[in-house]
């Protein structure tokens, strides 16, 4: 709980950052807008993990279950738009100018998000409806003597299953990422978008791997870590560079200087 509100309060200085030089090319090309779109859910990810305190219940067992991949899921499609996004100004803009000029025209990258989260809400619905949230009783291997109350037994499964849609995204994101490996540093997102997709579904799989070897608190302090982790893999792995740039390098934050990389790009281009 301690890291996850660390987690929170660095987390929330992004935000302050990011609004206090939220005109400044790095903000721009981290996103602009839909930076903050990605920052809501992880607050809130954050100010939700209590909820892996105390004796399970329905609505605790619903937002370990749901709420925390609906979160991570706002903040990988924004990842991916965006990295498709940064290709298409560089790759694409110039050969399919009318499509280009239809997806900014028509709010692409919000609709995208909004078509994924519609998508996520009817596989955690179906998924959940599938398997109860009802916290279970069972004997303690050890002691018969004991019951353990937990959520759902099975939630390794859910969790599976609810990860997948992110697996895809996080595919695609890392796909447009590295088609734009060659574009300015600046707008180079790849080794951000690998590390935290990486270290997303890393800990995902361990955290499903031993939900299937081991059961009872072991399993909801692991839930617990694996959850905090991936919060602090988004906001400081995807954020903190770019804070990184702002508070000590104001320099290369200015419009001058992102014109001349694009201009050197370019240049090596022709």
């Amino acid at each position: 709980v301690m890291l996850a509100a660390l987690g929170f309060l660095s987390t929330l200085a992004i935000v302050i950052i990011f609004w206090r030089h939220v005109q400044t090319p790095v903000v721009r090309s981290a996103g602009g807008p839909m930076c903050f779109l990605m920052l809501a859910p992880l607050l809130m990810g954050y100010m939700a993990v209590p909820v892996y305190v105390g004796p399970p219940t329905v609505s605790t067992c619903l937002f370990r279950q749901a709420f925390f991949t609906l979160c991570f899921t706002v903040c990988i499609s924004c990842i991916t738009v965006r990295s498709f996004q940064i290709v298409c100004v560089f790759k694409m803009a110039r050969r399919l100018p009318r499509a280009y000029s239809c997806w900014g025209r028509y709010h692409g990258p919000y609709v995208f998000v909004a078509s994924v989260m519609m998508l996520k809400m009817v596989i955690v619905a179906s998924n959940m409806l599938a398997t109860t949230t009802m916290p279970t009783t069972r004997a303690d291997p050890d002691d018969p003597r004991i019951l353990i109350l937990s959520c759902n037994p099975n939630y390794h499964r859910g969790l599976l299953i609810n990860t997948s849609l992110d697996l895809l995204l996080s595919v695609l994101g890392f796909g447009f990422a590295y088609t734009g490996k060659e574009l300015p540093t600046n707008y180079n997102e790849a080794k951000f978008i690998t590390f935290c997709m990486i270290f997303y579904f890393s800990s995902s799989v361990f955290l499903c791997t031993f939900m299937a070897v081991y059961s009872g608190v072991l399993v909801t302090i692991l839930d617990l870590l694996v959850t905090v982790l991936n919060l602090l893999g988004i906001s400081l792995g995807y954020f903190g560079p770019k804070c990184y740039m702002i508070l000590f390098y104001p320099e290369r934050n200015t419009p001058a200087y992102f014109n001349s990389v694009i201009q050197g790009y370019t240049m090596r281009k022709d």
